[in-house]
């Protein structure tokens, strides 16, 4: 033979290496898009470092017959329900003529308002408006219709000094369902201050006319009795 043979190289060790690191990387490249999918697939798998918040659970629909609950104080003292005043229409001693109401055209008939005046006031201590206890003072209270139930979205207006400063704020009942369903609350300040009758609150239409007389309200210095309940009831004028 005239060729001479020739031995094949062998592999260097740097090749190999080389060599050995490429599949390496490709099976962490591998790996990695698994460990993707399945995180894509489940996001609430242990080993995911940045999980979804997880989502609260989902009320359910309330019912129709579902009767809203009154709440008072643990210290409540109930008290009596004023009578709705009515108005009478007075008995002729002559010949009765025909009268037409202007809103109605109702022959004989008189218009009854209707205004709301409050119960009497009542001082007790912030053991269920909110958390802060002592640390609080407030006056609020509930909203009623003449057949008793109870006014949501009524205006409520407390103006008038405490502690040598102005004081002039307004809400809507209904939002201090802690009270009840036509609960109201003004948050006053962050400890019990006495005054004698400096504020006052009435009731408002959504214009801001007045729908009450003023109540002149009296706060203590006290913890026990630093929170002033008004409730307030529709009678017929």
């Amino acid at each position: 033979m005239d060729d001479v043979y020739q031995p094949r190289p062998r592999m260097s060790l740097g090749r190999l290496i080389i060599n050995l690191l490429t599949l390496v990387v490709l099976l962490a490249a591998v790996g990695a898009g698994l460990l993707l999918s399945v995180v894509f697939l489940n996001p609430y798998l242990p080993f995911n470092p940045y999980p979804p918040p997880t989502l609260p659970p989902t009320l359910g629909y309330p019912t129709a017959t579902n009767t809203p609950a009154r709440f008072l104080p643990p210290t409540w003292t109930a008290t009596i329900s004023p009578t709705p005043r009515t108005t009478e229409t007075p008995t002729p001693t002559e010949e009765p003529t025909e009268t037409e109401s202007p809103d109605d055209g109702t022959p004989g008939e008189t218009p009854v308002s209707y205004r709301f005046e409050a119960d009497p006031q009542s001082a007790i201590a912030n053991t269920f408006i909110n958390g802060e206890g002592c640390n609080w003072m407030g006056v609020g209270g509930q909203v009623f219709d003449a057949s008793e139930a109870p006014v949501v979205l009524q205006g409520v207006h407390l103006e008038g000094e405490l502690g040598g400063a102005h004081v002039d704020m307004d809400t809507l009942t209904g939002g201090a369902t802690v009270l009840g369903p036509s609960g109201y609350v003004f948050d006053l300040a962050d400890h019990p201050i006495a005054s004698s009758e400096t504020l006052s609150v009435r009731l408002v239409d959504q214009s801001g006319l007045p729908v009450s007389d003023p109540v002149a309200v009296t706060t203590y210095d006290i913890c026990e009795k630093n929170f002033i309940l008004l409730i307030w009831r529709q009678v017929a004028q």
